[in-house]
């Protein structure tokens, strides 16, 4: 769920990560023309982040500050795109998030930017949401009671370890200390202390508070630096530089069940990456019936020319743009492994 004002296509680099490596993503419109903390940073109403941000989620006229009917509400949105999702496209098996009665939030990875961020945390006080992942949030400080809201210390059905959050120290909209103070309160605390990603590689201690140092340019680039198409730094080659941040909080360095893998293969390895003209794949199983894939970070498969010999497969890039795409290996018994090469 993207930030205030903002929209999906501005969040797309995230979530085809997520997509390139087996996951179903949706990147969910809601009504987020409100910024949070402009309506209850001076309130004095207890309950007025929870209220506000529970009237986006449910449609339920909990608060003065929104205004968001049943139909138009975060979940009702949701329920309408699995359902539409899983009549125009059932191979997709969208229909396991969705039974006709109830949404299976058990096999949901709830995340989000700034605002999203804090409503994908109130969603796990009463959603057995798998996992947490909050970009740049929670951000719901109260001036007026010069504390954290009250739902940061209220007791939430997800564990306390399935929280994690990826702030900026420079964060140029909200004040880091009191994020990390919101942090404390949801328990994330508990698994370590914060974790400066620059100077450390995944899994960064498996610590749940992650956070960079980050200056960059333009109204809010600070706040969007983690998450946002625009300001999140990319490399020469294509590839982003959040990216193992990314895939640690998504949970890929463990097994995943999202990952679809049924059986074991033998790792491939592929080289020369960078590539050029073409790339070697090699496994020690080549008597495998292999289908190659290979997609773009928007998702988007590539065709891509290949052949396989005695122990080899070549792998053509010579027409491939310059930048990063995941290679997928996928075999008649729908076994998965992928890479990553760089053109």
């Amino acid at each position: 769920m993207v930030g205030s004002f903002d929209n999906p296509s501005s969040t797309t680099l995230f979530p085809a990560l997520a997509a390139n490596n087996g996951f179903h993503v949706l990147v969910l419109k809601y009504p987020n023309g409100t910024a949070a903390q402009s309506a209850c940073g001076g309130s004095s109403d207890l309950n007025c982040y929870l209220n506000f941000r529970k009237e986006i989620l449910e449609g339920i006229n909990y608060s003065t500050e929104v205004n968001v009917d049943a139909p138009n509400s975060a979940y009702n949105r949701l329920i309408k795109l699995l359902i539409y999702l899983g009549g125009t496209d059932p191979s997709q098996n969208w229909n396991q998030f969705f039974t006709g009665i109830t949404t299976s939030w058990d096999k949901v990875i709830i995340s989000g930017h700034s605002q999203g961020g804090g409503h994908a945390a109130v969603i796990a006080i009463n959603k057995p949401v798998k996992r947490v992942l909050m970009f740049a949030s929670p951000n719901d400080d109260s001036v007026f009671f010069n504390a954290g809201a009250s739902w940061t210390t209220a007791p939430h059905i997800v564990a306390d370890s399935n929280y994690y959050g990826f702030n900026n120290t420079n964060d140029d909209v909200v004040n880091f200390p009191e994020q990390f103070e919101i942090w404390s309160n949801l328990g994330m605390a508990t698994f370590g202390d914060s974790v400066y990603v620059d100077a450390n590689t995944s899994p960064y201690n498996d610590t749940r508070q992650l956070y960079i140092k980050y200056d960059t340019t333009g109204l809010g680039g600070n706040h969007s630096v983690m998450i946002l198409d625009s300001k999140t730094p990319i490399d020469g080659f294509g590839s982003v530089r959040f990216a193992p941040v990314w895939e640690y909080m998504l949970g890929m360095d463990q097994a995943s069940a999202s990952l679809a893998i049924m059986d074991h293969i033998e790792e491939f390895i592929i080289y020369p990456n960078p590539a050029y003209d073409y790339a070697i794949i090699k496994t020690s199983n080549l008597s495998l019936n292999y289908q190659i894939i290979v997609h773009d970070l928007f998702g988007r498969e590539m065709q891509v020319a290949f052949t396989q010999k005695a122990d080899q497969i070549i792998l053509n890039t010579l027409d491939l743009t310059p930048g990063a795409y995941n290679v997928r290996l996928t075999t008649s018994n729908s076994v998965i492994q992928h890479k990553m090469v760089v053109k």
